[in-house]
């Protein structure tokens, strides 16, 4: 999905805390090549909408991030 002229580049800032009581759930929608993340949790939910490539951005993103969390324990253990 484009962005149209007339909508923001953004328009919230939303902080996320996952815990291990979150919920995600995935909706998908294949025929438009997108999909949406809901993050439930006691405090309220939030869904993150991307289509297909912006969502391999995001995991490559994530990876790297949980890739460099490794490593910078790794290097403090040793």
């Amino acid at each position: 999905m484009s962005r149209p002229d007339w909508l923001p580049t953004s328009s919230v800032d939303v902080n996320v805390h996952l815990f291990e009581i979150s919920t995600l759930r995935p909706y998908l929608y294949p025929d438009e090549q997108r999909a949406t993340v809901r993050v439930e949790g006691t405090g309220g939910t939030t869904t993150l909408y991307a289509e297909r490539d912006g969502l391999a951005r995001l995991r490559d993103v994530l990876a790297d991030v949980v890739a460099q969390l490794d490593a910078a324990r790794h290097n403090r253990a040793a």
